[in-house]
């Protein structure tokens, strides 16, 4: 095979690996997974500044190489589904372009051109590069170490020049290993035993390859102090005890269910696997193993020895597990069986002299790489995504309600229901709101934020919007009141949503009918100690902090008795930039200079994510006192600054009248 041809089938599988890797990067997999989740929280504590060697994660330690260069990545590219994956996209195509290189510099093109093939079409590979763990640099980590490692040494028993470049990579590459994942303890081990192999054996070596050797240890040394000095510190946290399974009760038994996952039985898991689906095919695993017998056959040569050296280290760690087989854990073996994979390829394409023979099996390849391209697309971008297990592990209902958002948010304006209107900064699980914006690719995206259990949000005075429905009960369990007013909505059916997750709502006709009806059925009053008394008005009233009393249903009852629960319905405008902090209040008090005998001070809404013209419907439901005296209340309402108390003024024209509104009365008579 030329070097053209070569090259040219190169560079075919390096453009099917794009597409398999890049097409509808963004929906599958559907959401994030946990491990994604974490990785991406370390990453924003790391834009933040706080850089660790590694993390403490509820007493085991993470490494944090991938995080550190998944901030710096996404500060171009952007965060969300899209962004925070481009990190690993990237890292398996150039993978596929190394093992090009590796395999043809062991085994030639044939070999190189095969292993490449094998990762382009390889469901796990493509799984890895679609996510964000660090597991997704492992195979190109790997595939690098050793591309530098036979680059710097003589593996075909030749003298060859030494050049420096080669061994300053390896060293560069061993040393910051050790920050990627643990398993790189084991590739050092490997490629230290290989130069002693090397050494031992008298294979020809020049001074100036022993001298780049050692130049390569201290490159190695000197990177990896930082991490073997925290380790020594936090010895809990670091890679060195986490290389190893640990509490195996059946080593015997998960190394079988190991070897039987690469061809058999796979993972049952959803997150990596289609369950139940070998990490190879049959086929695929037949030239697998006569690539290990090739390279028993032939153990003594250097470049056999490597593979040997590679598959006795590597394979114990990644498939004698508690869970074997676990296909995360299956990351630092992938190049291993590309190679394998590779090398009996070529064996038994040499072992053909017949030309017509050599032909028949080239043809027989290209059938196996379509094969396994027809198997994977219908399992990835099929079945696998379709599980109830993959979208409960990847989080799919959210993932498709922030790509939606990311398409549509600039032309329709999005409100989003949670109940949890300020969760903590560093919550140990996050929000449904907080991994939709974490999904979003548009960090700059205008969202509006509402309960909508007590409060609901119309966007420009209820014109055209889309009210975001994370829960799948959210529907379900919305109070009689606002779920009248979505029910004049349109929920959204479609393969791309989730069931019940979009509503469409254009209100703007009904919320201006109800409105101008509050001003003959919503009579209100100025308060007692205001200049003029408690003047009876119509809405609107204007407020401080640029928002205005619409009105209210008067929906109440007129007699309470004391532990019941009063429901007051009030509606709100922006006509402004409002408070981050604003609160609105609700007193039940008998005399208006009485202090409340009841109240509650709730607003359902993210004020902050408020925009002019918005109007926004508060339900407030005040909890009577059991020992309430039987008398006649009045209600009032109005809106403060939460973190000064500071009241807003209601304003008749320009004229401030006090700091509340009288809205109507109750009678409270004894049990």
């Amino acid at each position: 095979m030329s070097d053209r041809t070569s090259f040219g089938l190169a560079v075919v599988l390096l453009l099917l690996g794009v597409f398999l890797r890049l097409y509808a990067v963004t929906t599958l997999p559907p959401g994030l997974n946990q491990e994604e989740i974490t990785s991406i929280r370390i990453a924003e504590t790391v834009r933040l500044g706080h850089v660790e060697v590694f993390y403490n994660l509820g007493g085991e330690g993470r490494e944090g190489f991938f995080p550190a260069m998944l901030a710096a990545f996404t500060a171009a590219t952007g965060g969300g589904l899209l962004g925070y994956r481009m990190l690993s996209v990237f890292a398996g195509l150039l993978t596929l372009a190394l093992m090009y290189a590796l395999g043809r510099r062991l085994f030639g093109a044939p070999a190189g051109l095969a292993a490449s093939g094998l990762l382009a079409v390889n469901m796990l590979s493509i799984l890895l590069s679609r996510t964000a763990v660090s597991e997704a640099l492992v195979p190109l980590f790997f595939t690098a170490a050793l591309l530098a490692l036979t680059l710097a040494l003589p593996i075909y028993g030749r003298r060859h020049e030494a050049s420096a470049t080669p061994f300053a990579a390896l060293g560069v590459l061993l040393g910051v290993g050790f920050y990627v994942h643990p398993v790189s303890f084991l590739i050092t081990l490997l490629v230290m035993i290989f130069i002693i192999y090397v050494v031992l054996s008298r294979q020809p070596l020049t001074r100036r390859t022993l001298s780049l050797t050692w130049f390569a240890v201290v490159v190695l040394i000197v990177i990896a102090t930082p991490y073997l000095t925290s380790s020594l510190q936090f010895p809990q946290l670091a890679g060195a005890g986490r290389v190893f399974a640990s509490n195996i009760n059946r080593p015997i038994d998960s190394l079988i269910d190991g070897v039987g996952g690469l061809f058999f039985a796979g993972d049952t898991s959803a997150v990596w696997n289609l369950p139940g689906r070998p990490l190879l095919n049959l086929v695929s695993g037949l030239f697998v193993l006569i690539g290990l017998l090739v390279a028993l056959r032939y153990w003594r040569q250097p470049r056999f020895t490597l593979l040997l050296l590679g598959v006795l280290l590597i394979v114990p760690v990644t498939l004698i597990r508690d869970s074997s087989p676990n296909f995360l854990y299956y990351a630092a073996l992938l190049p291993l069986l590309a190679l394998l994979f590779g090398l009996g390829v070529t064996a038994l394409y040499r072992s053909l002299r017949d030309q017509t023979a050599r032909r028949i099996m080239a043809l027989g390849l290209t059938a196996l790489i379509i094969f396994d391209l027809q198997w994977v697309v219908g399992d990835l971008f099929g079945g696998w995504s379709r599980l109830p297990a993959t979208q409960t592990a990847y989080n799919a209902r959210l993932g498709m309600l922030a790509h939606r958002l990311d398409v549509t948010v600039s032309d329709l304006p999005a409100v989003i229901c949670t109940p949890v209107l300020h969760p903590p900064n560093a919550p140990p699980q996050l929000t449904s709101t907080q991994l939709i914006a974490l999904m979003m690719h548009r960090a700059d995206a205008d969202l509006r934020y509402a309960d909508c259990g007590t409060g609901l949000i119309f966007t420009q005075g209820g014109a055209r919007e889309q009210l975001i429905l994370p829960e799948a009960n959210a529907l379900e369990s919305m109070p009689a009141y606002l779920a009248g007013w979505v029910a004049d909505g349109q929920v959204l059916h479609s393969p791309d949503l989730p069931p019940n997750g979009v509503v469409v709502l254009d209100v703007e006709s009904r919320l201006a009918n109800t409105i101008g009806e509050f001003t003959t059925t919503a009579p209100t009053s100025f308060a007692p100690e205001s200049s003029g008394g408690m003047e009876v008005t119509a809405p609107p009233v204007r407020f401080g902090g640029n928002v205005t009393f619409l009105g209210y249903e008067q929906n109440w009852s007129d007699i309470y008795l004391p532990g019941d629960v009063l429901e007051v319905i009030t509606f709100w405008r922006v006509d402004g930039i409002v408070p981050t902090d604003l609160r609105l209040f609700t007193h039940i008090q008998s005399d208006p200079a009485a202090l409340p005998a009841a109240q509650h001070d709730p607003i359902s809404v993210l004020s902050e994510s408020l925009r002019p013209r918005d109007v926004f419907i508060q339900v407030t439901f005040v909890q009577l006192p059991p020992t309430m005296p039987t008398a006649n209340y009045s209600i009032s309402v109005g809106a403060y600054e939460g973190n000064t108390r500071i009241r807003l003024n209601a304003f008749d024209g320009d004229q401030p009248r006090g700091t509340r509104m009288f809205i109507g009365q109750i009678a409270v008579q004894g049990r």
